[in-house]
């Protein structure tokens, strides 16, 4: 019987657990923490629950195909709501309420100028066409060059327009830079600038419009912990408190895990951890060519965020998801991405408690509040900032919804960068790992089969296809391919 250990149970190592758990191999998960999520676990203080990291969740095939893989249906095995409204986008001079429906998004955005509803649904139909186009590609590996040469990849290109950004893409749309920002901060799923980000990527919008956005009851945590569940009545093992200190590497072939200093082998071996962080910890560097820590310390990086969770002795009447955009959006997002700091900031507010009351106790609130930062490239003493952009942080949100916040808090935590690096073994805190640039991309990413080293795979945002739950799902689907 083969034996496979996979290093991290977040979400692509649970889905590589579920989905190699049926093929009768030996499994074992290591898990640093006490509890499987990796950054996006369940956080509880006291009564107050909460997401860690992740909080949307959407194109639900994908991890469907997960679940079967385990012979599951995901719909029996999680209670999962369509939400009604997708989000609500505040603009200084415009607020956007988004629906599930298209057309009454259509209304939404004539109301606010007139032919801006043609310019969404003609948007929404490139991207169905987009979307079929590039699925495969998104779903197979991509290992080199050749692969551009594939049938399915010169089907696509019409569709690709690589050297488009996001932004630019949107304005072939419509110019108006309200409706192009509202169709495009989803560019930070992948800690990029709608300006850095490829045009492929306005198929993640489109998702949201077309396919829905949804909540799993009790948070998006549960998806872990069911998986954990599944995994384990399948056969497999989930160890613990369990950190991997080394893989163990024999002329040039993964040969084992040394974990509690002790030395375990196995056949093979998935990486789940931080990219970055594995290869310049978990992997002596005369094992590594292509991804030496020298030449990891060269590649470009997500942003990262500033999390506050916040328990409160009353409820708001706050969307389920809400973005509250700064002032001047375009140069906050250059900043941004420049490793610059700015008091006009962009804050995201999920309200979770709108739709499942698991999350609070009666008439109180768990709110998730989430400020995208530069990672730890950039120059700043989070000792002291983090104190103080908290505060700004709190003032926005009162002053946006003319409501005191503060003397209702009852708990608080905070995560900064050196948090995401220290605890959750991120490197420079960049929660959405290697950026999403062209160099960065298909065969240019760090492979699901490991290039360095043989009978090593990885899965997770820091491979192909990349960032975000669908594409790191997705990875874990990959592994069919070699396992």
């Amino acid at each position: 019987m083969k034996k496979i250990a996979i290093i991290g149970a977040g979400p692509g190592g649970l889905a590589a657990g579920m989905v190699l758990s049926k093929k009768g191999y030996e499994l074992h998960i290591f898990e640093k923490d006490n509890q499987v999520g990796g950054r996006s676990k369940r956080l509880s203080l006291g009564d107050y629950h909460f997401d860690v990291g992740p909080t949307f969740l959407m194109y639900l095939e994908i991890l469907e195909e997960v679940f079967q893989s385990a012979g599951y249906d995901l719909h029996k095995e999680l209670d999962i709501i369509r939400l009604e409204e997708l989000y609500t986008l505040m603009f200084n001079d415009v607020t956007f309420h988004m629906s599930k429906d298209p057309n009454e998004n259509a209304s939404m955005y004539d109301k606010y100028q007139p032919g801006m509803g043609k310019s969404y649904l003609n948007w929404l139909k490139a991207q169905e066409k987009k979307l079929n186009a590039i699925s495969s590609i998104l779903k197979k590996p991509f290992p080199n060059y050749f692969h551009f040469l594939r049938p399915d990849v010169l089907r696509a290109l019409p569709y690709l327009h690589p050297f488009q950004s996001v932004f630019t893409h949107l304005s072939t749309f419509n110019k108006n830079h309200n409706f192009i920002h509202s169709l495009s901060f989803q560019a930070k799923y992948l800690g990029m600038a709608s300006y850095q980000a490829p045009s492929i990527f306005t198929i993640l919008p489109y998702l949201e419009h077309a396919l829905g956005l949804y909540h799993v009851k009790g948070g998006l945590n549960q998806i872990n912990h069911k998986m954990a569940e599944l995994i384990e009545k399948n056969g497999g093992h989930i160890h613990l408190n369990s950190p991997v200190e080394e893989i163990i590497v024999d002329k040039g072939a993964a040969k084992g895990l040394r974990v509690n200093g002790e030395a375990i082998l196995f056949d093979d071996i998935i990486i789940n951890a931080d990219f970055a962080y594995a290869m310049n910890h978990l992997i002596k560097p005369e094992h590594l060519k292509k991804y030496t820590p020298e030449k990891i310390e060269k590649k470009r990086f997500s942003v990262s965020t500033f999390m506050l969770y916040i328990g409160l002795d009353t409820t708001y009447d706050f969307p389920h998801h809400e973005i509250i955009f700064s002032k001047d959006y375009e140069a906050y997002l250059k900043g941004l991405t420049g490793n610059q700091f700015t008091d006009d900031f962009s804050v995201y507010v999920h309200n979770p408690g709108l739709n499942d009351d698991s999350y609070a106790p009666k008439g109180h609130t768990s709110l998730f509040v989430l400020v995208p930062v530069p990672n730890l490239s950039a120059e700043q003493d989070w000792s002291v900032y983090k104190e103080i952009l908290k505060e700004q942080t709190i003032d926005l949100i009162e002053s946006k919804h003319g409501i005191d916040l503060r003397n209702h808090i009852q708990v608080m935590k905070m995560i900064d960068p050196n948090g995401w690096a220290n605890d959750y073994n991120v490197y420079r805190g960049a929660v959405f790992n290697l950026a999403h640039n062209l160099p960065q991309m298909l065969n240019r990413r760090p492979q699901n089969q490991f290039e360095d080293i043989s009978h090593l795979y990885l899965v997770g945002g820091g491979t192909h296809p990349g960032s975000g739950l669908p594409t790191i799902y997705q990875s874990a689907l990959i592994l069919k391919k070699y396992l």
